[in-house]
């Protein structure tokens, strides 16, 4: 039997749309772009719930995967979510981990894959303490269950180091209900933004800004390699000329 640890008070750490199962289970289930947290749940994961966001949602699912060390296997399936495309960029992540400048996910083909919360070493424990099982636009239940099954019946061991928590820099629950309250002009009657959604959105711009900087770092480099190709095709042609000269000229002078 496998050996398992006591898991931290108040897991899973991070808030979201999922459920809780057994604590003490090897498996975690994200869904992606589908809704089916209740079935998912009765296979035996450790939790499970929907992955909407390749950013601030990924963050969340690697805090609350490194926090608890019985979870040694992530199985990702549903429907991908398009234009995010979490399910590819949790396999990036995995797979490539990040640039440690920018904070971006190295192959990602998400539209904003920048994990701004997450260190290196959050990023190399959820690559040394999970395995990933990818199921990618797979809504088969009776498959899903299969791969929860030959994961719980290899029977892994709790990871090795205990509970890594990190801080998602997030605000105090009791704040963000104050600030997300949405104010009422009593005259107009007009429903006003909150102060926390003017917040989300300044972040979100940052992050196109960071985003955009390295499309243009890519660009650039492009241009480059753009550039010498033309100029050395231009020089190729403008040697090829004087050379078609210089034999016409040599074939016009010994009369051949």
């Amino acid at each position: 039997m496998a050996n398992k640890k006591e898991v931290i008070k108040d897991w899973p750490l991070e808030t979201g749309d999922y459920l809780v199962g057994d604590p003490t289970s090897s498996v975690a289930i994200v869904s992606l772009g589908s809704k089916m947290n209740e079935e998912l749940i009765k296979t035996g994961a450790a939790i499970a719930g929907p992955l909407h966001t390749e950013n601030l949602g990924i963050e969340k699912v690697v805090a609350n995967m490194i926090s608890n060390p019985n979870i040694r296997y992530l199985v990702i399936c549903g429907s991908e979510v398009q234009g995010h495309i979490t399910g590819q960029t949790v396999e990036a992540l995995y797979e490539n981990g990040i640039d440690e400048e920018t904070k971006s996910i190295i192959g990602s083909h998400g539209a904003i894959p920048f994990v701004e919360n997450l260190e290196v070493d959050a990023i190399e424990r959820f690559q040394d303490q999970i395995e990933l099982v990818s199921m990618i636009d797979n809504e088969n239940l009776d498959e899903i269950q299969q791969a929860v099954d030959k994961c719980l019946n290899e029977d892994k061991d709790a990871y090795s180091e205990d509970a890594l928590i990190i801080n998602l820099n997030e605000k105090p629950q009791e704040d963000e209900d104050e600030e997300s309250e949405t104010a009422v002009d009593e005259t107009t009657n007009i429903q006003t933004s909150p102060v926390n959604g003017l917040a989300v959105n300044f972040h979100e711009i940052e992050v196109r800004i960071r985003f955009l900087n390295t499309q243009i770092k890519e660009l650039a480099k492009l241009r480059k390699i753009s550039s010498g190709y033309y100029a050395g095709k231009i020089e190729g042609i403008v040697i090829g000329f004087i050379l078609t000269i210089i034999v016409f000229l040599i074939l016009q002078l010994t009369g051949i």
